[in-house]
This record gives C-alpha cells, structure tokens and sequence, in this order.
C-alpha cells in the first residue's frame, strides 16, 4: 500500500476512534477536580493525580467537540452530541483554575485563579475553536459563557499586563509557542467583532513569537527533544496558519528559511522501525503528529512524512491537547485533498501540477549521516537497520542532561546502547535537585566519569570541539564538560558504516590524546545477517 492510502487509512481510523468514544462516553460524568488533589504538589512535589482527572476531563472536550466538527463536515451534527458537549463546556468553565497546580503560587499570587500558563492557554485555544466552529450549534448562553471565561481567565491577565508576561512570553522554548500560538488562535475566535483590540492583539503574539525561533538551533534542531518539537510546533504552525488566513497571506510567519529547517528536524530524529532520538527529555519511540507533519510536507519541499505506522493515534496524547486533534483532522484531510488535485492534474496533463509536491515516501534515512551541526548531534543510519546517534553541545541547554559525548545505537527497533530520556515530572524534576536524578545525571548516560568526577550542570561546562565528515565518521572533544583540570581531553571518535551499520567507538581519556598512541577500543557492533 502506497503511502497516500496508508494516511488516508489513518485519517479513517482516527475519526472512527473518536466516534466510538463519544458513543461509550455519552453517558458517562467528567471526574471532579477537588482541592484535596490540587494540593498534592504543594505537600510533596506530585503532579500526577490532578493530572490524570484535569486531563481526563480534557479527553471530554476533545472526543465531543472533534465528533461535533466531524459530525458538521458530514451535514449534521445531532442533538445527543451538542447536548454533551455543552455540558462539558460549563463543567470546563466552573473549573477553579484552568492552570496546573506546578505552575501557580498560591502562597504569594492572589491572583493565582488566572494564572496564564500552557494548559490555560490550550484550555482557552480550546474552547474558543468549539464556540467558533460550532457558534450555530450551541446555545447563545453557552457561546457567552465560553467568551466571558476566556476574557477573564486569559486574555485580561494576559493582555493588560506588561511585556514580558511572566518567564514564558519572550522565552526560546516551547512555553511561548505554545502560550503564544494558543492565545493568538483563541483571539482570532473570539475578536473578530473587536477589530482594534485584536489588532493589538495579534501584534502582541507577533512581537513576542521570533524568541521562540530563536531558541532553535541554527540547523533547525530542537535541542528540549522530538517531543517538545511535536508540541511547540503544533502551537505555533497553529497559529500561523491562522494568522494567514485571517490577513489573506499579507503576514506568513512560516515564511522564513529557519522555519524550513526546523519543518526538517522531526525526519532527522527518525533512525528506522520507529525508533528516535532520544536526547534530553525526549523518547527513543516518539510518534509524530500526521496533521502536523502533513501540513509542514505541504509547506516545505524537502519535508518528508516518516512511516505512518509511526503515526500518534487520539488517545496517544495523554493530554488531549484540541488544538493537535484538530490538526491531525483538517490538516491530513487536506494533505489528502491535495494529493488527490495532483494526481488528477497528473492525468490531465495540466500545469496544475507543478503547484503540488509528490507525497513524501521517504522517511528521512536516505542520507547515511545527518549533521545538525549548531546542535552538534551527529545521526547515522545503515542500510541494513542499524542507526547511531550521538551528541556534543552544552550542559544548559533546554530541558537539559549532564550527556556531552554521549551516544545511543540501535538495530531495527532493539536498542542496544539507549539515552534514557525524559524521567518523571515532579517538582524535584525542575528543582535544584535535578542532576540528582539519574536519567538526567551523567551518571545515567554513556559518558566517563573522570577521577570520581561527573559532568556538570551550566551552560561554561560545554563540548571543545565537534566534528563530522557528513560518511559517518563524527569526532567529540569534551573534557570542558567536567570540572576544570579533571582531564587535559576526552575525546571520543565515532565510526559507523552505512553499509553493515557497524559502530566502532575509540575513546582517549584524562591523560590527554597523542595522535601517534594506539587508540582505545571502546566498543564494536556489527549486525550480521543469521547462518
């Protein structure tokens, strides 16, 4: 099955799971928030509990209101449906804080009830897309409710308070994509009918979204790990589209070359089997977002879809974010629209199709090395399934590990050396004692200790020197990854063919590297085929 229909089989089931969701949920209650579970983070740093029953009631608002919009597209949508989701609607709205308990202050923030942080400003995107989509479904008093708790919940703390707001609006990591494109869209949703102040608005979000382009590499990486690219890119390609739309392409923020780069990075992280790179707070198995990744493909040239079953399905967000299960609709329906203009501009032989790009067949391995040079990660794959990945850069580096000179190797999907990736998120997570957990310790990567000595947190403790030669050989100096003095250079030289994927690893350690020694073996994989 060619890829275009494997995507449209995708779209298929997608909507046949949030189908079958809204029948086994129609009568089934929203879980209650209380302050019993809010207060757990503040008695001992767990975010879990409240978390499983604030995104479990978010599951409510996705099912019903992507069944209403399906429904919609289809004609109709039914009463038993509008019913539930109004429903849903006020118990969303009754809710006392649309923030997480890990990012508000209760002790020293009276106004903690409108504290604006990602899942605010995802509740706000939310229910601001529902109202407008479905704005001839739902009740007037429902479209006011929805209005009345956006203004008061997001844009009045958020507008009238001075640049920058909080830590997020000018930071270089997802936080502003995310506060950012959510916001911008729940604007353009609810202002229309307030042209000035939606202007001002939107200049706002434009003035504050180049820090998030910033905070990626120059070669378009991610340096927070696939995942935080999956979300902060929904986010902000969210609202670009939008913005588009709304100014009939007079303000394209996806316009600029980085934008490509960054579109490009999801296919780099792909090593073969669904196996990614795992670096900092990501995961060796991500999935991608088809709507997303569907959308950018249309965008970019040079952006390739990976193996769609390596697809995100509806429930494997545990957040239930709308503005991802939105996209994942609209956008691979009009992937899917698109291809079918160009396959029938093919067959008429009309210039139409010079406008359309083929569907993207491959999945980001035909190169043997991909160097991602700014973030110094060096990624090799084989034609026979193995794959390398390793890593130089700097110890304050978004949702940071201690892990300079550390690498991770696969073959097909059993991974051999791995990068642990993301751990638990708990207030000791982001805390002062981060480095004291394991995953995100040099200790928990495949790096030396020095004399007793591990690498160390800061942005000072940093690689020497990176080097790859784009056939499969990379070269990492790193002794500035530990205190100073521990060692004169660390070096490690990486080796990977991309024929047999055989890795050969030479390590020089704390008396420092004399090109004319004999080279340490460290270590030496070759996949063989079975006798």
């Amino acid at each position: 099955m060619c890829q275009k229909e494997q995507i449209k089989e995708f779209l298929q089931t997608y909507i046949s799971t949030i189908q079958a969701h809204a029948k086994e949920m129609l009568e089934r209650p929203m879980p209650k928030l209380t302050e019993a579970l809010f207060s757990l983070f503040e008695q001992n740093g767990n975010r879990l509990q409240y978390e499983a029953v604030y995104f479990e009631r978010r599951k409510f608002l996705a099912v019903f209101g992507m069944a209403a919009f399906i429904e919609k597209d289809n004609g109709k949508v039914s009463r038993d449906i509008i019913i539930k989701l109004e429903e849903i609607l006020r118990e969303i709205c009754a809710e006392e804080c649309w923030a997480l308990p890990a990012h508000v202050d209760r002790k020293r923030n009276p106004d903690w009830r409108v504290t604006v942080d990602l899942f605010a400003s995802e509740t706000a995107q939310a229910v601001s897309e529902t109202a407008a989509v479905l704005k001839e479904e739902l009740s007037q008093e429902s479209y006011a409710m929805i209005r009345e708790h956006v203004e008061r919940r997001v844009f009045i703390p958020f507008f009238t308070a001075p640049i920058p707001y909080a830590n997020w609006e000018h930071s270089r990591h997802n936080w502003n994509a995310v506060c950012g494109g959510a916001i911008g869209c729940a604007a353009l949703d609810m202002l229309r009918d307030e042209p000035q102040r939606l202007e001002a608005c939107l200049e706002r979000i434009c003035e504050a979204l180049p820090y998030f382009v910033e905070g990626y590499a120059e070669d378009g990486a991610c340096l927070e790990g696939l995942g935080y690219f999956t979300y902060g890119m929904t986010y902000y390609t969210g609202f670009a589209e939008a913005l588009e739309r709304y100014t009939q392409g007079r303000q394209r923020l996806l316009s600029q070359r980085k934008c490509a780069l960054m579109a490009e990075f999801q296919q780099a992280c792909y090593l073969g089997k669904g196996r990614t790179v795992s670096f900092s707070d990501g995961s060796s198995s991500e999935r991608f977002r088809m709507g997303l990744t569907c959308y950018l493909a249309m965008q970019f040239p040079d952006v390739t879809i990976p193996d769609v079953a390596c697809a995100a399905g509806f429930d494997e967000d545990s957040c239930y974010r709308f503005m991802s299960a939105s996209r994942d609709y609209r956008w691979t329906r009009l992937y899917i629209d698109r291809e079918e203009n160009l396959k029938q501009a093919e067959l008429d032989g009309t210039e139409a199709k010079q406008s359309l790009r083929q569907p993207g067949e491959a999945d980001g391995t035909g190169q043997p090395q991909t160097v991602l040079a700014s973030a110094q990660w060096s990624i090799c794959r084989a034609e026979n399934g193995a794959a390398m990945a390793c890593k130089g850069g700097h110890n304050d580096e978004p949702h940071n590990h201690n892990d300079i000179g550390s690498f991770m190797y696969i073959i097909g999907e059993d991974i051999l050396l791995d990068d642990l990736g993301a751990g638990e998120y708990t207030r000791e997570y982001f805390g002062e004692g981060r480095y004291t957990i394991l995953c995100n310790s040099s200790l928990g990567h495949s790096v030396p200790v020095i004399n007793g000595g591990v690498q160390q947190p800061g942005r000072a403790y940093a690689a020497d020197s990176f080097q790859a030669d784009g056939r499969g050989a990379t070269e990492i100096h790193f002794a500035g990854a530990y205190e100073k003095g521990a060692a004169k250079d660390v070096c490690r030289y990486f080796d990977f063919d991309g024929k047999n994927g055989m890795l050969t690893v030479r390590y020089t350690g704390a008396g420092g590297y004399n090109k004319r020694k004999k080279e340490h073996l460290f270590c030496c994989f070759e996949r063989r085929q079975p006798q």
